[in-house]
């Protein structure tokens, strides 16, 4: 059972990390978008 509890508490430790990693791509991906666009507007 302790197994058990342990995996489920790695799954979620784990899920949580990859989410969070998502999170930090769609932000770095709109970050990049509105360099892009403010980079095309300077020249």
């Amino acid at each position: 059972m302790e197994t058990l509890r342990l995996s489920r508490a790695t799954h979620q430790l784990i899920e949580r990390g990859v989410e969070a990693l998502e999170k930090i791509g769609r932000e770095l991906e709109r970050y990049n978008d509105r360099q892009e666009k403010t980079d095309a507007t300077d020249s």
